[in-house]
């Protein structure tokens, strides 16, 4: 039969055994909390690395970047307007391009003329500093007839067209680079033959 004094000997040996290795559970009250992982801290620094991009790009200096992405925009928007209107009415349309500015024109008559009422169509003149370069791909389509195209007395007058939107739903394949003398970036918008749209930007230098 066991002793008293040999039952506390074994409650302290228990108690020492406990003091050893402590309870891995958090006292009542207090939470625990653990660090970030490896993975959690990549996230966080790309994540700051875009904003840190963006803002060197917005607030840098260089504003004509920012406006050249919103003339970008506005004729990738402008010429897919002008690609349902050309399909729904069945006119041939068609963009004159100069170095900084465009115009969308419409054929009537046998001639292709501008549209100066139609306030979102009519002839635009970049913001100043910028300016847009234009590469065609393939022939022209002939939509005149061969007598009125070379007519050489009118030839001054006329808008020539350099890209043309017709009511098939093709579109001359082009590519439109806006750009700035004071800016190290260019935005490429590109069209294919069917009327697909992309742009993109390049940084020069």
């Amino acid at each position: 039969m066991p002793r008293a004094g040999d039952a506390d000997s074994v409650v302290c040996s228990r108690q020492r055994r406990l003091s050893d290795h402590p309870a891995q559970a958090s006292p009542p009250g207090i939470s625990s909390c653990r660090g970030f992982t490896l993975l959690e801290l990549m996230v966080v620094l790309v994540l700051i690395g875009i904003i840190f991009s963006f803002a060197v790009l917005s607030l840098g200096g260089d504003k004509l970047a920012e406006t050249m992405e919103q003339e970008t925009r506005r004729l990738v928007t402008l010429i897919g307007m002008a690609a349902d209107e050309a399909v729904m009415r069945g006119e041939e349309l068609a963009i004159h391009f100069t170095d900084d500015s465009y115009a969308f024109l419409v054929l009537r008559a046998g001639d292709w003329q501008p549209d100066e009422n139609d306030r979102l169509f009519k002839t635009y003149s970049l913001p100043a500093g910028l300016y847009v370069q234009l590469e065609v791909e393939g022939e022209p389509p002939l939509l005149l007839e061969p007598e009125e195209e070379d007519e050489e007395d009118e030839e001054e007058e006329r808008l020539i067209p350099q890209v043309y939107i017709l009511s098939s739903g093709e579109m001359t394949a082009f590519t439109a680079t806006f750009g700035a003398d004071q800016s190290r970036y260019r935005y490429h918008l590109s069209a294919s033959l069917l009327g697909e749209l992309e742009w993109e930007v390049e940084e020069t230098f």
